[in-house]
C-alpha cells in the first residue's frame, strides 16, 4: 500500500479487504480531483504580457530592439517615430509639437503674419 493511503485509510474502519480497496480507489479519485483543480487554476490565471515600452536610451536607432546600439545593428531598418515609439512612422510624418508651423514657415506662419495697413 503507497505510504500517502496509509494517512487517509483507517485500518481499525475497514471490516474487509474490499472495503480496504474502496477506501483506496476513494482516495485516488479525490486525488485526481485534486490534480485537476490546480489544473484548472492554473489555466485560469494567465500570465500578464507586458509589452517592453520604447526607450530610446535604452533601444537601437535602427531596428527598435535592445542590447546594442545603431552602429552594431545588423538587423534592417525599421520606420518608427522616436520620441513617441509608434511604428511604421518617421519622425518627419508624426504630428509637430504646437509651435513649429510658424518656425518652418508653413501655412501657419503664411496666415499668422501681421499685415501692414
Amino acid at each position: 500500500m503507497h505510504p500517502d493511503y496509509k494517512i487517509y485509510v483507517r485500518y481499525d474502519e475497514a471490516t474487509s479487504v474490499a472495503e480496504l480497496q474502496a477506501r483506496a480507489n476513494e482516495y485516488e479519485e479525490i486525488e485526481r480531483q485534486r490534480r485537476d483543480a490546480r489544473k484548472t487554476d492554473h489555466a485560469e490565471t494567465p500570465k500578464a504580457t507586458v509589452a517592453a515600452v520604447y526607450n530610446k536610451e535604452e533601444c537601437c536607432w535602427k531596428c527598435k530592439q535592445r542590447g546594442h546600439t545603431r552602429f552594431h545593428c545588423k538587423r534592417p531598418a525599421k520606420k518608427f517615430y522616436s520620441q513617441c515609439g509608434r511604428d511604421g512612422v518617421l519622425t518627419k510624418d508624426c504630428h509637430p509639437p504646437p509651435g513649429n508651423a510658424k518656425q518652418a514657415g508653413g501655412p501657419a506662419a503664411e496666415t499668422s503674419t501681421p499685415t501692414s495697413a
